[in-house]
């Protein structure tokens, strides 16, 4: 990977980690005025939940987009029990990546489908009536992203696959300290 795109890619990983702090802030409050309204002030006010929804569906998308972008996503790495080579924990890890991959871009079809269904039947909330669109493209956004990081991991992987056993040691060992 170049410079430029290195430098991309972190600029948008600041993004989405800003929108992350962003929405967390947003339920915070949106949270907080609640209660205070209805166990404090006795007023509860109605539509609050209807708002919370839009930052959590966009919350919950972004932190599957942060959590691939880290590589922090939760992964099971039992075959890599029974090999006691580098080159084959790699294979599998690149394996398992390449099928993530295919996943994640069927999985991104359907979102695509999903996307073109919730802009033709134009739904909005019950209470406010705010177009649903603007929390139903989180699911295709997030799992664009998605696909986009876990097709990184699948590179990376099979770049570090393709590296001899020298290379490896070191490249090991930099990732331990």
């Amino acid at each position: 990977m170049n410079e430029e795109s290195s430098g991309v890619l972190r600029f948008a990983t600041k993004i989405t980690e800003l929108a992350l702090y962003a929405l967390m802030l947003i339920i915070t409050v949106l949270v907080f005025v609640q209660v205070i309204l209805r166990y404090v002030l006795r007023a509860p006010l109605m539509g609050i939940e209807e708002l919370l929804f839009f930052p959590t569906v966009w919350l919950y998308m972004l932190g599957g987009v942060n959590a691939s972008a880290q590589g922090t996503q939760i992964v099971c790495r039992v075959l890599e029990v029974f090999f006691k080579s580098r080159k084959s924990i790699l294979f599998v890890r690149t394996a398992g990546s390449v099928i993530s991959v295919v996943v994640a871009a069927w999985l991104t079809y359907w979102g695509y489908d999903y996307l073109r269904y919730a802009l033709r039947v134009t739904r909005v909330s019950a209470t406010l009536y705010i177009p649903l669109i603007y929390a139903e493209c989180a699911v295709f956004v997030g799992l664009v992203l998605m696909t986009f990081y876990t097709g990184l991991e699948a590179k990376n992987y099979w770049g570090l696959f393709n590296k001899s056993e020298d290379e490896l040691k070191a490249v090991i060992t930099t990732e331990k300290d």
